[in-house]
């Protein structure tokens, strides 16, 4: 069939130079893209606000609200709080958490990372027995595929046990819930666990201190806290991890201050520098091969046979380095241990 021809118009030219005429964003839609658009805002508005809040949380890659986020990084750095060193917030607690619990919306779930190196460290150049120039690819951004059985385990971690079997009748949905069953009952997500407990959290500081956990002073954070920890009513032991959600909280806030920074937390390894670890020193390592002698070299910032530079005094006299305040506590208390177990701490 030909195509139909249409006159063309020619308009007579302008006494004015043409406007630079720019036209909305919403004019640059097409019709079934602005009714998407329009659908989705529609929806939006009719959303609870809390719902809504999830919604865009989600939308943006997060599990937490910015209010749930804002009260779990407030509490975690009255877990660890600053000082001379950044506190838990600033190391990106609450960041490891949430990444935690969306580890399931990426297309492979951000459990274990990867490797079998970062790129923190360098190749040695074994020709001369020193730090070479090429570092590794980053390995441990890259996350590494869950097992059936891995999955299951962590969908039910995250989400509960329950979720896994609820409404199927397969043999497997059916073995699960019979091991809930011999198990004393469904395992709790952490995901409802930790909105439920920040909401309780905020609800005691609003009943005991007269404001949301992020208004407080520290000193009233950590009355709130203590009590927390405290109130087997609002937070009772989950009697399948024998923990309730503070004890869980603090755990999480540990990994998230001193695991790999590529988990979310511990930002620029600022959390290892506080205990004084160097993370992972892999592919360099501390001894070299050297071809040349066909022997090892050591570092000479991290002497294996000898004592670290910052350890030697005038003449050449070893002065160990004091342990810090912390480092005295964790001392004392493991001396403490030690003398209430008495032989039970002794190795055979």
């Amino acid at each position: 069939m030909p195509k139909l021809r249409l006159p063309r118009i020619v308009e007579p030219p302008s006494a004015s130079p043409p406007l630079n005429f720019q036209p909305a964003p919403l004019l640059l839609l097409r019709r079934r893209e602005f009714l998407k658009a329009l659908v989705a805002v529609l929806a939006a508005l009719a959303m609870p606000v809390t719902t809504f809040q999830r919604a865009l949380a989600a939308a943006r890659g997060r599990f937490f609200t910015k209010k749930e986020l804002a009260t779990l990084a407030a509490v975690c750095d009255r877990i660890i709080p600053p000082d001379a060193d950044p506190g838990a917030k600033a190391l990106g607690a609450a960041t490891y958490i949430d990444r935690l619990l969306s580890a399931f919306d990426h297309r492979v779930p951000t459990i274990f990372a990867g490797g079998p190196f970062s790129n923190r460290n360098p190749y040695p150049n074994n020709a001369d027995g020193t730090p070479g120039r090429k570092r590794p690819k980053n390995g441990f951004k890259k996350f590494m595929p869950l097992t059936r059985l891995q999955e299951l385990r962590w969908r039910s971690e995250l989400f509960g046990s329950a979720s896994l079997y609820t409404g199927k009748t397969d043999a497997t949905s059916l073995a699960l819930q019979a091991l809930d069953a011999n198990l004393g009952g469904p395992l709790p997500g952490l995901r409802d666990l930790y909105r439920d407990g920040l909401a309780k959290l905020d609800e005691l500081a609003t009943t005991t201190a007269g404001g949301s956990y992020t208004t407080l002073t520290s000193a009233q954070q950590d009355l709130v806290l203590r009590a927390a920890d405290g109130d087997r009513t609002r937070f009772p032991v989950d009697p399948r991890r024998g923990e309730h959600f503070i004890s869980i909280l603090i755990r999480h806030t540990l990994e998230g201050c001193f695991s790999a920074p590529e988990y979310g937390g511990n930002k620029g390894g600022a959390g290892w520098r506080m205990l004084g670890l160097e993370g992972d020193d892999q592919p360099l390592g501390y001894s070299i091969f050297d071809q040349a002698t066909n022997g090892y070299n050591e570092r000479a910032d991290h002497p294996m046979s000898t004592p670290n530079p910052d350890e030697l005094g005038p003449g050449g006299v070893v002065v160990p380095k004091p342990l810090s305040a912390d480092g005295l506590t964790m001392r004392n208390l493991i001396a403490t241990l030690s003398g209430l177990f008495g032989d039970e701490c002794q190795v055979s």
